[in-house]
């Protein structure tokens, strides 16, 4: 998928001369709705959401405030539920065309597509794996004359509700993460200042170091840390992963990297909004060109904001550790995003640090990531 596909979350069925607009229901497994648009190559696609037909009869509340991540430059799709609640969630969610993904044959759909009770919804079956998907018949840029459908309180209503969910939880993630690092830079002032002396007196300068890494969207920024290594750490040995006691660490910086007080300064990139408070550890461009050729969900990652601190972090996945791992709980974390998980993640990175804790009694291990 490139950038010409536009994921919309909330458009109104009807523009205000009276035409259709096009709001696209994606069906299928994760893993072919993601090779589906990965292989679309035309003009703006407005998707809305996802239903997953690859995990029969997973509902409920929990599971229908998920989002599958399709693409390291758009915002994960909803996932609005399950395929037993099509004709619910069609219509919630104003859809004019239900897409069905498709790798092999999925015949336990059809009964549940040929019951669909709205005839004027379109569904399209489009066979993904093998090269372009055939959407002749979709007619994603024609957007012809229809009736204006009645208003709808209820479905009004609904509407109003996931998207406070989403986009809502979203705007109060920035919020927090501006509030809270402007706090913790007032706060941490002194510490600032202690530090730089220490480093200053000790290795001379400079103070920070600041290294190019991969954020959300797949852009470049400089993280900013305090420095912990000599200048020359990398003259001989070139890119490498950095590791506990490493010997290319000053006097002091062995101690700034035990204590994670290192990485206080990104709380810097956090108030520029480069980076978030939480989210999936940003990496180097050559290890995240290395990592993506091994690994080729590893650019989902960039889907969301990277962070100072993540769902595989507080679990241990840091470092020289496993990358299928770290990348299981990558997406995962993606996968169950919401504002209070957030939240969660922060108590326990305060605990992971103070104490080391990686083990949780109300976690359990996220699925393997779907190629």
């Amino acid at each position: 998928m490139n950038d010409s596909l536009e994921v919309v979350g909330r458009e109104r069925v009807v523009d205000l001369a009276g035409r259709t607009r096009k709001r696209i229901l994606v069906v299928g497994a994760p893993r072919d709705a993601r090779r589906l648009l990965r292989d679309l190559d035309g003009g703006p696609v407005p998707i809305v959401g996802f239903i997953d037909a690859g995990h029969h009869r997973k509902s409920g509340p929990r599971f229908r405030g998920r989002h599958l991540a399709v693409n390291p430059r758009t915002r994960p799709l909803p996932v609005l539920g399950d395929i037993d609640r099509l004709d619910e969630i069609v219509d919630e969610a104003g859809a004019t065309h239900v897409v069905v993904a498709h790798s092999k044959p999925r015949r336990h759909l059809r009964p549940s597509l040929a019951r669909l009770a709205n005839p004027r919804v379109s569904v399209h079956w489009v066979s993904v794996g093998g090269g372009a998907p055939d959407l002749a018949g979709l007619e994603l840029d024609a957007e012809g004359p229809a009736a204006r459908p009645e208003f709808d309180w209820r479905t009004a209503a609904s509407r109003f509700r996931k998207w406070a969910r989403s986009d809502g939880a979203r705007l109060a993630k920035r919020g927090a993460d501006v509030l809270v690092s402007a706090t913790l830079l007032a706060l941490f002032a002194p510490l600032f200042l202690t530090v730089a002396a220490a480093i200053l007196l000790s290795s001379g300068r400079p103070i920070f170091y600041t290294q190019e890494r991969i954020g959300q969207g797949g852009r470049r920024f400089r993280i900013v840390k305090f420095r912990s290594m000599t200048s020359d750490a990398e003259k001989e040995t070139g890119p490498i992963w950095a590791s506990d006691h490493d010997a290319r660490c000053t006097r002091i910086g062995d101690w700034l990297r035990h204590t994670n007080v290192d990485e206080l300064p990104q709380l810097f990139n956090v108030l520029k909004g480069e980076m978030s408070l939480v989210g999936p550890r940003p990496e180097r461009p050559v290890f995240v060109e290395q990592f993506s050729a091994e690994m080729p969900d590893y650019d989902l990652r960039h889907a969301v904001p990277c962070g100072m601190t993540g769902w595989a972090q507080v679990h241990g996945w840091r470092g020289r550790t496993s990358l299928r791992k770290r990348i299981q709980y990558d997406l995962d974390y993606i996968n169950r995003w919401s504002f209070w998980i957030d939240f969660r993640i922060l108590l326990m990175t305060i605990q992971h640090v103070a104490w080391g804790k990686i083990s949780w009694n109300h976690s359990r291990p996220p699925k393997p990531p779907e190629a």
